[in-house]
């Protein structure tokens, strides 16, 4: 088993602080990048690594940070791309989240004190612990002055005390069940051991696995601050010593609690017996397998298990807080075997929490706390707790073992003790007993959630990597730029661009043998892309990556408005620069080979399709647009081989979502069935190096490489013959009416294979269309479109992947003969905005590419008007 370096992780994640009672946990809003990163600069010699032993006195401080702090600090986009989706996403970042882990009601997000939706951004998180309370304001002056010099925001200060004899505010002894950590613990206890890995990142977890986590390219750590990674890896692990850390605020109705019980018990003797049935525990931590009736003043204890000592609940029931928090070996398909403790131990926290607020009454005696009634003082937990992987760990634990209503083959029951109850709601808890159960009815919520949030801890190397100015090729996204803007002109720089344009005229010189080609594609291509689709599908399942959303379901990644908004502001210097004395083209999908007028036809369609602009058979007048890739105008034989098309569909009944625009209908599509990116992260990463010089590097690059996407997109781009005779995909999805979500693709119903000609004229692909409307009287293409059927093999986020559902016909483009290679016809199509967000609200754009599409392609768009002294052009 690998050894802890103890040196490299923030002491509070192997120790709970028993010797620092007094505690305070600070909430920051940072500002400037800069001054925050001076700030933990400063204060990284005052973080205490575990190597410092269990204090017994004094005082200690930690940090840990937000998805968005660490965005906020510069964080490389890889690095922020390897934290666990959860994390990223946030506590309060979904509905689906919040009614998993029970966020509902009057515990919704809506109604937190801290951490909600409309609340001030939380970027990190300062904890203070001290042996007094003159010791901890002493300790906090200070840091609120230097947090204030650096312009930190402090949005809120959490106090917390801890009770006489580690007990909670219901007056029960907390903390005794922690899981040991193997190598750590001096425990002999093979069902309390749990693997390392579970709680640090960076070592084996209970399945002898390395846990996901963020690392960067040795590129972007060039003082090797940070630890390699243990993999057979040359990247560097910003993740390793690090944890995922849980922290929400519950309130704990105390009054609520003890009424409740007085109102189902009589006498004082059954109201603690009945308490302790709640908890699975007396007050001062004895449990009940080893006294079920009354407590024998022996105290906490830990060495039991529940299947063969209490398999039917008689002693600790089966829906009690204990039993649902830690069900121990009572686990199918195997209880009682160490099969069944295995599976436990992948599912166990390490919690770290503090009372906040006064007791009720001194000595928490719980007759007094009874009669004390409620004094109106707010008091809790503030709940903490470090694991590896929070989907399987903390979600995990709340959503399936603590809300869930059907636990141990219960009926209608959540956690009795923490449980997401409604008010008016028909909650009960059953005691089993002999002859018969007794169930007790209208248990009330007893704990509501007042904050919460999900932060990283990184270990102390991490801090350091963190505190440093940001460098590197993926340090922020943008797009085409002058290299000497983006990165220094270093001979390594030189070098790498050398080597793309050498790989780059490779391919262009390539794409003259496309007699070869095309036999190799007849049989290769989709055999080939069927292997690669089939790999990355095997990964989705395997991870059950998207396997909590619903069909036509969206989730929006962390941070992708300031990513779209970042490529926007680059694109449009992009623009300025490359064409403030010109004529500005399209910053992608630049070369226009051609502006056609068409008739899009919508076919008699069954009920079911007739949705939006597929309502009723009938034909619409459009414009369709033949293009290039871009960033620039080149000849067509030293494009990347991927052509583009768009259709605006004109007099629509029905406004659009853009209100630049009223009664379009826009498809936007390219000749490959996946994007070149999978997402907009992505997508950001390429632009860059697109404006580093080396395009190439995405794909290559050995420490973050993409080489299923080069394939797949190698295998689809090529010299093609004509426009005319290649399929369109939209490789994103769209809407199709409520629920529903579909893509498409444009298929040609042409008999004609051109051929490339040899030398290439620049413009052979116009050529190619001109000469084919000289002998055709139309040119023919059918819109075919495929709905989702499982949202993990046919994502909505993930542009890679090639859906395999039937393609189903619903529409059909016509662009008869006609004369369009005219300077007017140019003029229009550089005036022509094609944009998937002019659309019905029935056909909405989806995903985080189309996403980010409304604001970059408008934005773009008007600015090239601008520069071009035109008007925004309204068919």
């Amino acid at each position: 088993m690998a050894t802890l370096e103890f040196e490299d992780i923030q002491g509070i994640l192997l120790s709970g602080y028993a010797g620092l009672p007094e505690a305070r946990f600070l909430l920051l809003s940072f500002g400037e990048a800069e001054a925050a990163r001076a700030w933990l600069g400063e204060a990284l010699p005052r973080v205490e690594a575990a190597s410092a032993g269990r204090p017994q006195g004094g005082s200690r401080l930690h940090l840990a940070f937000t998805w968005a702090g660490f965005e906020h600090l510069g964080l490389s986009w890889q690095a922020l791309k390897g934290f666990a989706r959860e994390f990223r996403e946030g506590m309060a970042g979904s509905a689906r989240r919040s009614r998993i882990l029970g966020d509902t009601g009057d515990s919704a997000p809506e109604q937190w004190q801290w951490g909600g939706p409309g609340g001030e951004p939380l970027h990190a998180l300062l904890m203070l612990y001290a042996a007094t309370p003159e010791a901890l304001e002493t300790r906090l002056d200070g840091e609120k002055a230097a947090l204030e010099a650096a312009g930190i925001r402090v949005v809120s200060a959490l106090n917390s005390h801890s009770l006489p004899g580690g007990r909670e505010h219901f007056g029960f002894r907390d903390g005794i069940s922690d899981p040991k950590l193997a190598g750590v613990s001096g425990s002999r206890d093979a069902r309390q051991r749990v693997a390392p890995g579970e709680f640090v990142l960076g070592y084996p977890n209970a399945r002898d696995q390395l846990t996901q986590r963020p690392q960067v390219d040795p590129i972007e750590d060039p003082a090797g601050l940070l630890p390699e990674v243990v993999e057979d890896s040359d990247l560097r692990d910003f993740g390793r010593n690090g944890s995922y850390l849980v922290f929400r605020q519950l309130s704990q109705d105390v009054p609520g609690f003890w009424g409740w019980l007085a109102d189902q018990a009589p006498t004082p003797e059954a109201r603690l017996a009945l308490a302790a049935k709640l908890v699975g525990r007396w007050p001062d931590g004895e449990s009940l397998i080893r006294a079920p009736r009354r407590p024998s003043g022996a105290g906490p204890d830990n060495d039991f298990g529940y299947h063969q000592e209490d398999p039917d609940g008689l002693r600790c029931p089966l829906g009690a807080h204990i039993r649902r928090a830690n069900p121990r070996d009572m686990l199918p398909p195997r209880p009682g075997t160490e099969a069944s403790l295995a599976i436990n131990h992948r599912h166990r926290l390490l919690r770290r929490g503090r009372p906040y607020g006064p007791p009720l009454v001194e000595g928490l005696d719980p007759e007094a706390l009874l009669a004390a009634g409620d004094d109106g003082v707010e008091r809790g937990l503030h709940f903490l707790c470090f694991n590896a992987e929070p989907s399987r760990q903390f979600e995990f634990v709340q959503h399936t073992w603590l809300e869930n209503a059907n636990f141990a083959g219960l009926r209608g029951e959540s956690d009795p003790l923490v449980g997401a109850r409604q008010d008016g709601e028909d909650a009960a808890f059953s005691v089993p007993e002999e002859p018969v159960r007794r169930r007790c009815q209208g248990l009330p919520r007893f704990v509501r959630v007042r904050g919460g949030a999900y932060f990283f801890l990184p270990g102390l190397r991490a801090l350091r990597y963190l505190a440093a100015p940001p460098r590197g090729l993926t340090t922020e996204p943008s797009a085409p730029a002058p290299p000497a803007v983006l990165l220094p002109d270093t001979w390594w720089l030189r070098g790498g661009r050398a080597i793309n344009d050498a790989l780059e005229r490779g391919v262009a010189l390539s794409r003259r043998a496309t007699r070869l080609r095309n036999g190799v594609d007849r049989l290769l291509q989709w055999p080939l892309t069927r292997a690669l689709q089939a790999w990355l599908l095997w990964r989705r399942r395997r991870y059950a990556i998207d396997a909590d959303l619903g069909l036509a379901e969206e989730r929006e990644l962390a941070g992708e408005a300031e990513v779209a908004r970042r490529i926007t502001e680059q694109m449009s210097e992009f623009l300025l620069r490359t064409y403030r004395h010109g004529t500005a083209e399209r910053a992608g999908n630049t070369k226009t080979h051609g502006l056609l007028k068409a008739q899009f036809e919508v076919l008699e369609l069954p009920e079911p399709l007739r949705v939006g602009l597929f309502r009723e058979p009938r034909a619409f007048e459009a414009w369709v647009r033949f293009g290039g890739p871009g960033p620039r105008v080149v000849p067509d034989m030293r494009d990347n081989g991927v052509l583009s098309l768009g259709v605006k569909v004109l007099d629509v009944p029905g406004e659009t979502l853009l209100d630049d625009e009223a009664h379009t209908q826009d498809f936007s599509a390219i000749s490959a069935p996946t994007f070149t990116t999978p997402d907009v992260y992505e997508n950001a990463k390429l632009q860059r190096l697109i404006g580093a010089g080396m395009p190439v590097w995405y794909f290559l690059n050995p420490f973050d490489s993409h080489y299923t996407d080069m394939l797949l997109q190698a295998l689809h781009a090529k010299a093609h013959g004509s426009p005319f005779e290649v399929s369109y995909w939209s490789c994103v999805p769209y809407l199709f009416g409520k629920g529903r979500a579909i893509k498409y693709r444009f298929v040609p119903l042409l008999e004609r294979c051109s051929q490339v000609p040899l030398p290439a004229p620049d413009d052979y692909l116009r050529r190619a269309m001109v000469d084919t409307l000289s002998e055709e009287t139309e040119v023919l293409f059918e819109l075919r479109i495929q709905f989702q059927e499982d949202p993990v093999t046919m994502p909505i986020e993930d542009a890679s992947i090639i859906w395999t559902s039937e393609e189903i016909p619903v529409a059909r483009l016509r662009l008869p003969r006609q004369e369009f290679d005219t300077q007017a016809r140019e003029r229009l199509a550089r005036e022509l905005t094609i944009n998937p967000w002019h659309a019905l609200p029935e056909h909405r754009p989806l995903g985080n590419q189309n996403r980010a599409r409304k604001l970059i392609y408008y934005e773009t768009s008007r600015l090239r008007q601008r520069i071009n002294g035109e008007e925004h052009f309204k068919p």
